[in-house]
């Protein structure tokens, strides 16, 4: 008995976008004519270049992920640079404004300084001068008490401690002299004695 035979389709018959897709790998030649074999050829050439082109494709998206990488990174190095120098200088300002202002402040506190001694050295000479002064006025008092008792002396003499008479002075000194001057003028004087009691006769006549 005779077994039925399936039909295969030829490789005429394949879709050649199957082929150009490269699905298909290396199919062989087809026989049936030479445009099956001119197709064959360009579904084998397509196959060949679209791995090439994509590694192309690739390699050209990846150069520019890294160029847009390096610019992006240029400028963040830029920038650093560009704040790195902004800081360096104000650094600088600010030093020198700190030294500046540190040597006011040396100038101020050296200015303190010498004003702090020369208020003490007031001071210390204040003091000392209110000693002599007080010491000055003391004296001036005893002065002035001093001559308040010449004085009073001077007029009215001396009291003697033991006796209790008074001696000397410009009154009484002053009146002996001109009662000695009228005297002499009269030719008598009228001091006690110089005339008779009734004392004095009654002694006489006794």
């Amino acid at each position: 008995s005779r077994q039925p035979q399936v039909a295969r389709p030829s490789s005429a018959r394949r879709p050649a976008r199957l082929v150009a897709d490269g699905r298909l790998g290396s199919a062989p030649p087809a026989a049936a004519g030479p445009e099956s074999m001119a197709d064959a050829t360009m579904a084998a050439a397509a196959s060949t270049a679209s791995p090439e082109k994509d590694i192309a494709k690739n390699a050209q998206s990846r150069a520019e992920h890294i160029g847009r990488k390096v610019k992006m990174l240029d400028q963040v190095t830029n920038g650093i640079q560009a704040r790195h120098r902004s800081a360096t200088d104000n650094l600088v300002r600010m030093r020198h404004e700190m030294e500046d202002k540190q040597k006011n402040i040396a100038f101020a506190t050296q200015a303190r300084d010498n004003l702090q001694a020369k208020v003490d050295e007031n001071k210390q000479k204040a003091k000392t001068l209110r000693i002599a002064l007080l010491k000055e006025e003391q004296r001036g008092a005893n002065l002035m008490k001093d001559l308040q008792e010449n004085l009073r002396t001077m007029y009215n003499g001396r009291e003697d401690s033991s006796t209790g008479l008074r001696e000397g002075g410009l009154r009484r000194v002053t009146k002996h002299l001109q009662s000695q001057e009228l005297a002499v003028h009269r030719g008598f004087h009228c001091g006690v004695g110089s005339t008779h009691s009734v004392r004095s006769l009654s002694a006489t006549r006794a």
